[in-house]
C-alpha cells in the first residue's frame, strides 16, 4: 500500500511541478480549499500532539497529509496582525512592499494586481470564491475573486455557532456548480477566512459541555505577566483577560478558545463530508492554516503582537493529490503558500513573488527554501530564526533574547547572556540585516550593541469600581450626569476620571456561557505621567466575564464622549463614541432591548474631552448571572480645567 501510494505521489508530482506532463487543461487540474481561521495557534490540532483539544475533523486533514511545522506569520506594522498577513498570504509579497514603498503613499491594503492568488487561478481556468470576516483583511484582493462575501464579523464571533454561515454558503456554492453544466468541469478555488477563533469568542453550548476547564492544561510558558515591556504589553488584544493572569483566568480563556475551534471544527467538517459524499475530496487540495498564532497565557500574554514561537507561529497542514503523509521543520512563510499553490497545481509561479514555494518539500521531502525567516512587529520587535536558533531583539529598549528552538522549544531559556553565544548572536545579527535588505524592511539595528534600557513591565492593579450614587451638583460647576440608560433597581456604582488622569482603555464583557447581555465593564485608568505604577484597572460587574475591548490606546484628547446601544430591564448591547468622532460597534446580544444613544451635551468634541469626567450606573448582582442594568456618563460643564 505504501509503495503504491507513492508511486501515485511521484507520478502527480512530475504532471503538476511544470515539468513534462504539466496538465494541459483547467479541467486536469485539482480543486483548491482553503481553511484559514483567526487567530488559530499552530499547536491546537489534536493530531498534532495536543491531547486536550477536541478536532477530530482537522485530525483527518493531518492524518493523511503533510505538516509544516514552522510555518510563520513573516510580521506586521499594526496591532491587527491578521491584515498584513492576509495581503501577504493572498499578494505573495512583503508588507513593507506596500505599507513602506520608496515612492508614494504608503497604503494599508496590498494592490490588487495580475499577480495576486485570485487573478493567477482566475487566469488559469479556476472559479474562485471567497468568504470570510470583512475586518482587517484584504479587501482589495478579496474583489478579484469571482465571488466574494464577507460576515458580519461581531455577530459571527458572538452567534456561538463558529464556521456555519461560512460553510452554509459554501454548501450552497458547490450546489449551485453542480446545476451549471458548464462550471461543474471547472476546478475551483475556496477561500473561506473564518472570523473565529478571534475574541469574542462564543463558542456552542455543545463544544463548551466537551470540556472540563478544571483539568486543561496551560499553554507552555504561561506566566502571570510578561516580565518586560516588548513594546506591546498593553496593547488592545491585552485587554482581553484580566491581570494577574491565574491559573483560573487562563483556563477559563482556554476553555473558550478550545470550545470555539472544536465549533469551527464541527462545520468544517459538515464540508469535508460533502467532498466525500460528491467524490471531490480525492481531487481536492485541502490546506488547513492560520493567520498567525495567539499569547493564551505564554509569556504572560494573551494576543499575537509578539513575536514568540506562540505569537507568531501558526498551523499550516495540506491534504489531498500527491500530498504524501509527513512533517518537515524548515521554516516557510505563510505567503510561501500562494506560489506553493501554483506549483501543485500545474500554474506557473509569477514573477516578482517575495513567498517562495515549498512544493519540494512537501512533495519529495526536500529542505525548505528559506534558510532563515525574519519576523518583524511594527517597529518594536525584530527577529530571526535560523535552524534551531532564534535572535529576538527590541529596538526601543535595546534587549537581546536567544534561544535554541530545538532544546527549548518554548522560549524559556534565554541564552542572550551567556558570553559563549556572542558570535552566534553577531552571526544572526548579519543574517537579519540581510533579510531586511532582501524584504524591504527599513528598520534600521545599530550595528553596535547598546546598552539594554531597563523596562520592567508593572500589570495593572484591579480594583473593582467604588458602590454608591457620585455626588451630583446643582451648580454649573459641579458634577452631572447625562441620562442613565435602562432601569435603576440594582446596586449603584461610579467610576471617576482622576484629576491629571484618562482613561486609556475601556472592555465590555458577556456572559461565557449565554451572551445575551452585559455581565461587566473594564475601565483602564492611567494618573499622571506613569504608566505603569500610575496605571490600574477598575471592574464592574463580573471579573470572569469574556472581556473584548472596544476602545484601547485612548489619551486624554480622545476621551468617551457618548455611549449607545440597546436596554430593556438591563443592558444588552453597549457601544461608545469618542472625542475624535470614532465610534466603536456595540457590543452584546443580538436580540431584544430598546436603541437608546447619550452624550455629553457640548458644543465641540474637543471641549467634551475635558468634560468628561467618569462613568455611572447600577448592577444586579444574582446568584445566577451579574449585569449591568444601567450605565450614563458623567461631565463636569465647564470641563476638567
Amino acid at each position: 500500500m505504501k509503495q503504491s501510494f507513492a508511486s501515485a505521489a511521484i507520478l502527480f508530482a512530475l504532471a503538476t511541478c511544470g515539468g513534462l506532463l504539466a496538465p494541459a487543461t483547467a479541467a486536469d487540474r485539482p480543486n483548491v480549499l482553503i481553511l484559514f481561521p483567526d487567530d488559530q495557534r499552530a499547536d491546537t490540532i489534536a493530531a498534532l500532539g495536543n491531547p486536550d483539544i477536541i478536532t477530530p475533523n482537522l485530525d483527518q486533514i493531518a492524518d493523511r497529509g503533510f505538516h509544516a511545522s514552522s510555518a510563520y506569520c513573516l510580521g506586521a506594522n499594526v496591532g491587527a496582525v491578521c491584515r498584513p498577513s492576509r495581503n501577504m498570504l493572498l499578494s505573495g509579497r512583503t508588507y513593507f512592499r506596500w505599507t513602506a514603498p520608496k515612492n508614494g503613499k504608503p497604503q494599508a491594503n496590498a494592490p490588487a494586481t495580475d499577480t495576486t492568488l485570485p487573478a493567477v487561478f482566475n487566469a488559469a481556468g479556476y472559479e474562485t470564491y471567497h468568504h470570510g470576516k470583512r475586518g482587517n483583511t484584504a479587501q482589495n484582493i478579496h474583489r478579484q475573486f469571482d465571488h466574494s462575501h464577507y460576515l458580519d464579523d461581531f455577530n459571527d464571533r458572538w452567534s456561538m455557532q463558529a464556521g456555519r454561515k461560512v460553510i452554509d454558503d459554501a454548501l450552497s456554492f458547490l450546489d449551485a456548480r453542480q446545476a451549471n453544466a458548464a462550471k461543474s468541469d471547472s476546478p475551483w478555488l475556496m477561500y473561506l477566512a473564518f472570523a473565529m477563533p478571534h475574541d469574542p469568542r462564543a463558542a456552542s453550548e455543545e463544544a463548551l459541555a466537551m470540556y472540563d476547564p478544571d483539568t486543561l492544561r496551560l499553554f507552555p510558558a504561561s506566566r502571570r505577566a510578561h516580565p518586560f515591556d516588548n513594546g506591546a504589553v498593553l496593547v488592545r488584544d491585552e485587554w482581553t483577560a484580566v491581570w494577574p493572569r491565574t491559573e483560573q483566568v487562563l483556563r477559563d480563556q482556554i476553555h473558550d478558545y478550545y470550545a470555539a475551534i472544536t465549533t469551527l471544527d464541527q462545520n468544517i467538517g459538515r464540508l469535508i463530508d460533502r467532498l466525500r459524499r460528491d467524490g471531490e475530496l480525492d481531487n481536492t487540495l485541502v490546506v488547513f492554516s492560520s493567520d498567525h498564532g495567539l499569547g493564551m497565557g505564554s509569556h504572560g500574554l494573551m494576543g499575537k503582537q509578539n513575536v514568540y514561537e506562540a505569537g507568531y507561529k501558526a498551523p499550516m497542514v495540506m491534504a489531498g493529490p500527491g500530498i504524501p503523509h509527513g512533517t518537515n521543520n524548515d521554516p516557510v512563510y505563510l505567503m510561501d503558500l500562494f506560489p506553493t499553490l501554483c506549483e501543485l497545481t500545474g500554474i506557473a509561479v509569477p514573477d516578482g513573488l517575495d513567498g517562495e514555494s515549498f512544493a519540494a518539500m512537501v512533495r519529495e521531502g526536500k529542505s525548505g527554501p528559506r534558510d532563515a525567516v525574519l519576523l518583524s512587529y511594527t517597529d518594536t520587535q525584530r527577529a530571526i530564526r535560523q535552524g534551531d536558533w532564534k535572535l529576538i531583539y527590541y529596538p526601543q529598549s535595546r534587549r537581546t533574547q536567544l534561544f535554541n528552538l530545538d532544546r527549548d522549544p518554548n522560549e524559556q531559556q534565554d541564552l542572550s547572556n551567556d558570553r559563549s553565544q556572542s558570535d552566534r548572536i553577531n552571526s544572526l545579527f548579519t543574517v537579519m540585516k540581510t533579510l531586511q535588505d532582501e524584504q524591504g524592511d527599513p528598520l534600521q539595528i545599530p550595528v553596535e550593541r547598546q546598552p539594554m534600557i531597563e523596562d520592567d513591565f508593572i500589570a495593572p492593579e484591579i480594583r473593582l469600581a467604588k458602590s454608591g450614587r457620585p455626588s451630583l451638583s446643582a451648580t454649573p460647576s459641579g458634577l452631572h450626569s447625562t441620562e442613565l440608560s435602562g432601569q435603576q433597581t440594582g446596586d449603584p456604582f461610579s467610576v471617576l476620571r482622576p484629576e491629571d488622569g484618562y482613561f486609556a482603555a475601556v472592555s465590555v464583557g458577556l456572559s461565557r456561557t449565554a451572551p445575551k447581555v452585559v455581565t461587566g465593564i473594564r475601565f483602564d485608568i492611567v494618573k499622571g505621567p506613569g504608566r505603569d505604577a500610575d496605571r490600574w484597572t477598575e471592574v464592574v460587574g463580573n471579573p470572569q466575564s469574556r472581556w473584548t475591548p472596544l476602545l484601547d490606546q485612548m489619551n486624554p484628547k480622545r476621551q468617551p464622549i457618548g455611549i449607545y446601544g440597546t436596554a430593556d430591564g438591563v443592558l444588552r448591547r453597549l457601544g461608545f463614541i469618542q472625542t475624535d468622532t470614532r465610534i466603536a460597534p456595540t457590543f452584546g446580544g443580538s436580540d431584544g432591548g430598546t436603541p437608546f444613544e447619550v452624550r455629553i451635551p457640548t458644543e465641540t468634541n474637543t471641549i467634551a474631552s475635558k468634560q468628561f469626567a467618569g462613568f455611572h450606573g447600577t448592577v444586579i448582582s444574582g446568584k445566577q448571572q451579574t449585569v449591568i442594568e444601567s450605565l450614563g456618563l458623567l461631565y463636569l460643564p465647564n470641563g476638567k480645567n
